[in-house]
């Protein structure tokens, strides 16, 4: 069976050093500013260069994270890098923006695309329309189990990437708004600040403890069930780590990898010791999903891990080199020279000649033997070659030098390295300006997003047309729109499709999903979408691919300055966001759950407290899941003359935790455009003031 890639993480050129001599079959980089880790020293042009290049002569391949969300000032710069790293060869790039994919696709052709895990992909649905947008490889979200990825990777017809090791959100990767709304640092570009490691408290007399931060994820005992999965490449996290961190983790996986066995108690005891967070966790993956899967960084002494370090470093030292790559021989002796060929399986090929004429020997001659143990010195090379991939012809019995032979191996070897490491020519097609496209209508709606019954009551006693009510409470309700869970899984698909043809059955015609990988099923039954905002659109390119997937009403990201949001092209109806309690994370784990022990979520709002006192409500969202919403909410009612300037047609209420009279005083504030006085003070999200 062919082993899958090993992918290691790497922040400067030393870590691409660690990795590939630690047993990395593929290397992961960022570059620019167009990455998830703004805040990494990353590479320079010069650096980026060299560890492609580097990596490509020993066989490794190399995929750069572009993952953050773009925004349309930054097309010229980020046309610049993508050229750039097509021309010097970068095997993939890692992507979560549509359209930073769309652009990729249409000027660099030959370069791979990697759906990175900030697109939220978690279901078979997302994996295929992942590849019709033309990516080769889905990394899924680490809160699969082994069953869901499995059921994926054989079913979606392409690649997948897993997670094996590293660090653990608790919120999904690309639906985090916390650090962006408390903060200004967006996760979705790259800067997220950690607040999930922050203490917080349940409630007023509780004492402060850590209800976001989860251990470290550790898949070290569980290579061989992911390897017969199917699963292309297992992923090492940690780019922003120190060199020898890369080096010892990578080690001990492409150790247990090769030899397809479980860690030893010393292998875990050093994982541990390099970094974790109290130990490790197995949880998402193996679907035990509980209170063992929390713990915060503890500060290991330098000391402890010294003498790991050293023989780490000592492994990628200069000069040391692991023979990665099988290459063949040909040697010929003739009267006028010697003649080496050194060729690959890739079929490069290189020849050196020594044209000093040879000698007969007068007594005894070269053994071949002897010519064939020189030939294999291929020490502090990459190169290794087996004695059946060496031919020796030598015509009579020459008297040949080792100087001579080592000389026409080290030069044919070092030709052959300076070979590979050129890039091979890629197509890249000229720019291609997008055609901007603006809404035309008279006045702006009102829609609403409602969370209760009750709240669906008020808003319609408001004479609001267009209502969006999750599909649950949709199921029994006329004239609404269903809006699908965030998250659900496919072992929760046959539920969500069967309250969806419910819905069909009513008259229902439109639906909002959620999540890229709910558009299969919407098509499905012919029913018009919308699109909510953890589709995370964020420039003009995206808004053109979602329109050509079919999404005819788009929410605009909250994370943008008004300015940002009225320069969009707007190719289909879009609705801003002007009143609600900002949803800023979704968890997996229940944070409900974990205060009591047991739900409690259908009998009391639960809250978090951080320490400022702000108060985080937990909501409950479908399957057992939870949303964090913002302490304070938005509100924009006196403001409409500047929500007009973005150009879009629907302004949206978003209701959640309000009571049925908070709920109409909203409703008149919004409509009669006032000023509101709303307990503990309310925000503008980052309409004004946006995100780094």
């Amino acid at each position: 069976m062919k082993l899958p890639e090993l992918l290691a993480p790497a922040g400067c050129f030393e870590s691409v050093k660690a990795a590939v001599q630690s047993g990395a079959t593929a290397v992961y980089m960022g570059f620019g500013t167009f990455n998830a880790r703004r805040g990494a020293k990353n590479f320079t042009k010069e650096e980026m260069e060299k560890a492609i290049s580097y990596c490509r002569a020993r066989g490794i391949k190399t995929n750069i994270t572009f993952n953050i969300l773009t925004l349309d000032r930054e097309y010229e710069s980020l046309l610049s890098d993508i050229k750039f790293l097509n021309r010097v060869g970068a095997d993939a790039l890692i992507v979560q923006d549509l359209g930073v994919a769309s652009i990729i696709k249409n000027h660099a052709p030959d370069i791979e695309i990697h759906a990175s895990t900030q697109m939220t992909i978690h279901n078979l649905d997302g994996a295929k329309i992942a590849k019709e947008l033309g990516f080769s490889r889905v990394v899924l979200s680490r809160e699969c189990t082994l069953e869901q990825i499995r059921y994926i990777t054989s079913n979606a017809g392409i690649e997948t990437e897993v997670f094996v090791h590293g660090a653990l959100c608790m919120c999904y990767s690309g639906q985090c708004y916390l650090s962006s709304i408390i903060g200004k640092r967006s996760g979705n570009r790259g800067l997220c600040a950690q607040p999930c490691r922050l203490p917080y408290k349940y409630g007023e007399n509780e004492k402060q403890c850590y209800p976001l931060s989860l251990k470290d994820l550790s898949l070290a005992g569980w290579l061989k069930p992911i390897v017969d999965a199917g699963v292309s490449s297992l992923k090492i996290e940690g780019r922003m780590k120190r060199p020898e961190y890369t080096a010892v983790v990578t080690n001990i996986y492409s150790k247990l990898l090769k030899e397809q066995r479980m860690p030893t108690d010393e292998e875990i005891k050093t994982l541990k010791l390099v970094f974790s967070r109290d130990g490790f966790t197995d949880g998402y993956f193996t679907g035990e999903i509980d209170e063992k899967m929390f713990g915060i960084k503890k500060n290991v002494p330098f000391d402890n891990v010294k003498k790991i370090y050293s023989e780490a470093a000592n492994r990628f030292a200069d000069g040391k080199e692991k023979q990665l790559v099988k290459v063949y021989m040909r040697f010929l002796a003739k009267e006028e020279g010697i003649y080496l060929t050194v060729y690959d399986e890739e079929g490069n090929k290189q020849t050196v000649f020594d044209n000093t004429p040879l000698e007969i020997a007068k007594t005894k001659s070269v053994s071949l033997e002897q010519i064939e143990k020189n030939l294999k010195k291929t020490g502090n090379t990459p190169f290794y070659v087996r004695n059946e991939d060496i031919s020796i012809t030598v015509e009579k019995n020459f008297m040949i030098s080792t100087s001579k032979i080592n000389f026409v191996r080290r030069q044919a070897l070092e030709n052959l390295l300076e070979m590979r490491s050129k890039p091979k020519k890629r197509i890249w097609h000229e720019k291609q300006d997008i055609k901007i496209v603006r809404e035309s209508f008279e006045d702006t709606e009102l829609v609403a997003m409602v969370y209760t019954k009750e709240q669906l009551n008020i808003v319609k006693k408001h004479e609001i047309k267009t209502i969006y009510v999750p599909l649950e409470l949709a199921v029994d309700t006329k004239d609404v729109i269903p809006v699908l869970p965030r998250v659900y899984k496919d072992d929760e698909q046959n539920q969500i499709q069967n309250m969806l043809e419910k819905c069909k059955k009513s008259g229902i015609q439109c639906v909002m999903i959620t999540n890229i990988g709910q558009i299969q099923i919407a098509k499905k039954l012919k029913m018009k979408i919308h699109g909510d905002f953890g589709l995370n659109i964020y420039n003009s390119w995206s808004m053109e691919e979602i329109k050509n997937l079919g999404i005819e009403r788009q929410v605009l990201s909250f994370e943008q300055r008004i300015e940002q949001l009225r320069d969009l092209s707007k190719p289909i109806q879009t609705i801003i966001i002007s009143y609600g309690y900002l949803p800023l994370m979704i968890f997996e784990n229940c944070a409900i759950k974990r205060k009591s022990g047991k739900c409690v979520c259908k009998k009391e709002i639960c809250y978090l407290k951080d320490r400022e006192e702000k108060r985080f409500a937990l909501l409950p969202s479908f399957g057992c899941r939870n949303e964090l919403l913002n302490s304070q909410p938005l509100y924009m009612g006196d403001k409409f003359d500047d929500l007009k300037k973005i150009g879009s047609k629907f302004i949206m209420l978003r209701f959640t935790k309000e009571t049925a009279k908070q709920c109409d005083y909203i409703c008149k504030s919004m409509k009669n455009r006032l000023k509101i006085d709303v307990k503990n003070g309310f925000t503008r999200g980052l309409y004004y003031r946006g995100v780094e």
